[in-house]
């Protein structure tokens, strides 16, 4: 398909009038939106919520997302030809820019020398969700130069000290963290999905929205669930952290469990101690990879020496947090049953007889 190159006024820094506003402070790395929209940015400013900043009073932010919800002017395109295809996109480059089809329901091009992206499509839920992955996958490499890492984990915590469960996509990382939630006040949710671990092994919070498929759990107010229809996958609720206020990590904290999670026919959970060896390999691809992490923008939009040079330092990076963390946490094997109810039980009373946080402070 032939594709457009944006308009000299979606490629100018400031907003025009009328753009709703978003800024976000990651750790220290600033993004900014701006949309059209008060609806994507609303969304947004949910999915986000623990990281909404009031604008800095100066300096320039290190990504900008721009959306429009407009039909892409396609025949406006150059010619050019497809360098990468995915499930979910087709992604031209010419120069600084890099194009993306997302099989005309939407176009996003990114202009490399200033990390700025514009986004335009008629659904708000495709404007929603390209914002929503290309945040995460520019901002976790942008991150990941700083030496913080995302591990493919749910994270909850006590009095300073973390539990993490690493799981496959659909392993059932939400299911457990609303469970967390919902059963027990003693506990914090550092991260549903994500969490970050620098080099020494220590745990960054980076918690977001909740994802669930229907049916919605029990007990959330209907003022804090949204809804996405979503470009591969089954359609979602999602759930603000505003519904659990209060019960959000702050501040970095020192992990004492490391649990490889894995499924079991049976209804009982079980929880056994495992190896090093055996933390290190689901390390590997719970981080050190980043398999079930959303990574699209950097590996679409890197091209030059330079960006494969950071890669491999990233990879390093990643080698030395899993190491880190490795040293300070103890590794368990959790096999999850069918019984998510009981799932939470048999977790909770492990990490209460174990005294997670005593320690620290309990």
């Amino acid at each position: 398909m032939v594709l457009i190159r944006p308009s000299r006024e979606s490629r100018q820094p400031g907003s025009a009038a009328g753009d709703f506003e978003l800024w976000l402070d990651f750790h220290g790395v600033l993004a900014r939106v701006l949309t059209d929209t008060f609806e994507v940015r609303d969304r947004i400013a949910k999915d986000f919520s623990y990281f909404v900043s009031d604008p800095p009073g100066s300096g320039d932010p290190a990504y900008t997302v721009r959306t429009r919800q407009t039909e892409p002017d396609w025949d406006a395109l150059p010619e050019l030809a497809a360098r990468v295809q995915t499930p979910r996109n087709h992604c031209y480059s010419d120069g600084d820019l890099t194009y993306l089809d997302y099989f005309g329901s939407a176009l996003a091009v990114y202009d490399r020398s200033r990390n700025y992206l514009t986004v335009e499509s008629v659904d708000t839920h495709r404007l929603h969700e390209i914002t929503y992955l290309s945040l995460l996958s520019r901002v976790g490499e942008l991150l990941e130069r700083r030496g913080l890492h995302r591990l493919h984990a749910l994270a909850v915590g006590r009095h300073g000290e973390t539990a993490l469960f690493m799981m496959d996509s659909g392993g059932g990382k939400s299911t457990l963290g609303l469970g967390f939630l919902r059963s027990s006040d003693r506990y914090e949710l550092i991260s549903e999905d994500s969490p970050l671990i620098d080099r020494r092994g220590r745990v960054h919070p980076f918690p977001l929205r909740f994802g669930v498929l229907p049916p919605l759990p029990e007990g959330i107010a209907e003022e804090h669930i949204y809804y996405i229809d979503r470009m591969e996958f089954k359609p979602k609720y999602l759930i603000a952290l505003s519904a659990f206020e209060g019960r959000i990590g702050q501040g970095v904290s020192r992990p004492k469990y490391l649990f490889i999670g894995r499924r079991r026919l049976g209804r009982e959970c079980v929880i056994r101690p495992a190896s090093r060896w055996a933390g290190f390999k689901a390390l590997t691809r719970q981080m050190i990879v980043g398999v079930g992490l959303y990574q699209g923008l950097e590996f679409l939009l890197r091209s030059s020496a330079l960006d494969l040079i950071r890669g491999s330092r990233v990879f390093a990076g990643r080698l030395v947090a899993a190491v880190g963390l490795l040293a300070r946490a103890r590794i368990q094997v959790v096999e999850l049953g069918r019984d998510p109810d009981r799932n939470i039980e048999r977790v909770i009373a492990f990490l209460d007889e174990q005294g997670l946080g005593r320690d620290v402070g309990a």
